[in-house]
């Protein structure tokens, strides 16, 4: 039982952690940087690799892991409704002339889900790390510099 939990960890862990800030391009085509505050918070990949090292509890790895399932179940009704809205813009934008302030209401509504999204996970983030204590978070900090 406890094998299908860690590896259901895992699986939440890396859909969670995996996207919080878009990969957004800039103008010369490079990938823009991510925020440096992310930089503060810790991926729950990192905690996994290094929960023995860190003594990780089992409450925390239960708190843990009851976030990342919450985070998921969250993320995959955004994701739908993002996916429709997308479509919807994709039709506008798919016309030989296109309804500028339609697209445009269209688009703030796909970027408003965008920022519900990067919001809940930046949410997660903050809620993972505030389950550690300082001494983990340090620990962390030290094998991240690795």
């Amino acid at each position: 039982m406890r094998r299908v939990t860690r590896s259901t960890a895992v699986v939440l862990a890396l859909a969670c952690a995996g996207g919080l800030v878009a990969h957004a391009q800039a103008p010369s085509g490079r990938r823009m940087r991510e925020p440096a505050f992310l930089h503060e918070l810790f991926p729950p990949t990192l905690i996994m690799q290094h929960q023995s090292d860190i003594g990780l509890t089992d409450a925390q790895r239960d708190a843990i892991t009851k976030e990342m399932a919450d985070v998921q179940k969250a993320t995959v009704d955004l994701r739908w409704q993002m996916e429709a809205k997308t479509a919807a813009m994709t039709k506008l934008l798919g016309s030989d002339t296109v309804d500028e302030a339609a697209a445009l209401k269209q688009a703030d509504e796909v970027l408003q889900l965008e920022d519900r999204l990067k919001r809940l996970r930046l949410g997660f983030l903050i809620r993972v790390k505030n389950v550690l204590t300082p001494a983990q978070q340090e620990t962390l900090r030290k094998l991240r510099r690795r």
